[in-house]
């Protein structure tokens, strides 16, 4: 798949920008947080380079994975859906690197709460071209029911179109409530993401079989 110079010039000039910031850190960043936010890990600033090099390292990644898939030419098919979701992680990946620069910096920001809104959004634009994707054993819900079934396969997606949109949209509710609500909002719509996706190819799968 072709590179897009674009997102690579926005990866190296995070790059630079962070290597132009690094003296200015504080020997420990924060590196981890709780659900309401609190820093609960530190590590070396060091670790900031690392953050900064990872939106390269999966673009490069993500871009070299079909040409080793062999349905490769699915990726033809459901072009548009890779290239929209390799590039929001991307920016969700220098987003991260860059709240995490800010936050070492002295800045006030929830990260806990960016995390979640970034969370959310991702899943609704993945959740909004899902039903495009085509059978392949690296992108979009594999299960051994849908790799098992191209017609498995295809509902599953469209089904799966929404649990990642309403999902996301949980998600997103979830930063703005705090303490136990919070936490079972963000529970229930990762289940609606990642469990009901699974279990309704398991029951398409059963289905066709006794046919």
């Amino acid at each position: 798949m072709k590179i897009n110079k674009f997102i690579i010039i926005l990866i190296f000039l995070s790059i630079l920008g962070t290597v132009f910031i690094y003296n200015s850190l504080p020997d420990k960043v924060a590196t981890h947080f709780d659900f309401r936010g609190q820093p609960d890990k530190y590590s070396s600033k060091s670790y900031v380079i690392f953050t900064s090099l990872l939106p390269l390292a999966i673009y490069l990644f993500m871009t070299f994975l079909p040409s080793i898939d062999p349905k490769k030419n699915s990726y033809l098919k459901h072009k548009k859906a890779y290239e929209v979701t390799k590039i929001s992680i991307v920016l969700f990946m220098i987003v991260l690197n860059w709240s995490i620069i800010m936050i070492a910096l002295g800045f006030n920001i929830n990260l806990s709460v960016i995390v979640r809104i970034l969370i959310g959004i991702l899943f609704i634009v993945i959740g909004n071209f899902m039903s495009q994707i085509r059978h392949n054993y690296f992108f979009g819900i594999k299960t051994p029911w849908t790799l098992a079934s191209e017609f498995v396969w295809k509902k599953t997606h469209r089904v799966g179109a929404f649990s990642f949109i309403i999902g996301g949209l949980l998600i997103i509710v979830t930063s703005l409530t705090k303490g136990i609500l919070g936490l079972i909002t963000f529970i229930l719509a990762m289940i609606i993401v990642i469990f009901y996706p699974m279990l309704y190819s398991y029951i398409e799968f059963k289905k066709i079989s006794k046919e």
